[in-house]
């Protein structure tokens, strides 16, 4: 629904829901559509006249350039701790910026850097569970790009790139093959909610990070994160 909505403002360049509403007959469903798309900034919606955001996503690269206790020196404590308790609830970047004063775009960047550090770790810990334990990948499609899974002790780990071969990598045992499958209908789902490719790799880390996690769990643990 989010591309059909997205390809109408795209046509119409510049509408209102109720030029939306004449194509698409649910109205609810068009509202709740618009909102996403607000919150994806694909669209900015002034006083009810929707039109299409000309924003390009920043480059992976200029993500990895940003340094995150940098940013952090212009933030106080409870700015950064706004920040963090926002990402941990799901609170999206484009409604956590009121809370502290910014533009989208700076909450967006944080939340990105968030979710870098979170893949960064499991790649980590990854790498050296391989490394004494090798295992063969298992992989998946998500918007024409290949994702690499491993599973050890019943935790999911995700790569963009296959780990270097080894001769004596294992295949999953049942019960890894059943917590696989299970982890990635989870992920399949939220994925489809995605109409982009962007940051696919960190995102996926994110979703199985947060996996069946409290908030306090997951506050804790990014705390830890960004102090690294």
């Amino acid at each position: 629904m989010k591309d059909k909505v997205l390809k109408l403002c795209r046509r119409l360049q510049s509408c209102t829901i109720n030029d939306l509403v004449e194509f698409i007959e649910d109205e609810n469903i068009v509202i709740e559509t618009i909102k996403i798309l607000e919150e994806e900034r694909l669209i900015f919606n002034n006083n009810g006249i929707i039109t299409v955001s000309e924003f390009h996503p920043k480059s992976k690269n200029k993500i990895n350039n940003k340094n995150l206790n940098l940013m952090f020196q212009f933030r106080t404590d409870e700015e950064i701790d706004i920040f963090v308790k926002g990402f941990c609830l799901g609170v999206p970047a484009s409604k956590i910026c009121y809370f502290i004063n910014v533009q989208s775009q700076c909450a967006s960047d944080y939340y990105c850097i968030f979710r870098k550090k979170i893949y960064d770790n499991q790649l980590k810990i990854l790498e050296n569970l391989y490394f004494q334990n090798p295992q063969k990948a298992r992989l998946r499609t998500f918007f024409d790009k290949i994702a690499y899974f491993y599973t050890y002790d019943k935790q999911i780990f995700v790569s963009e790139k296959i780990l270097p071969t080894k001769d004596n990598e294992r295949n999953y045992t049942k019960e890894e093959i059943r917590e696989f499958k299970r982890v990635y209908c989870y992920l399949k789902r939220i994925e489809s909610r995605n109409i982009n490719e962007n940051y696919l790799y960190y995102r996926l880390a994110d979703s199985i990070w947060r996996h069946e996690k409290s908030f306090e769990e997951l506050y804790e643990n990014l705390k830890n994160l960004i102090l690294i």
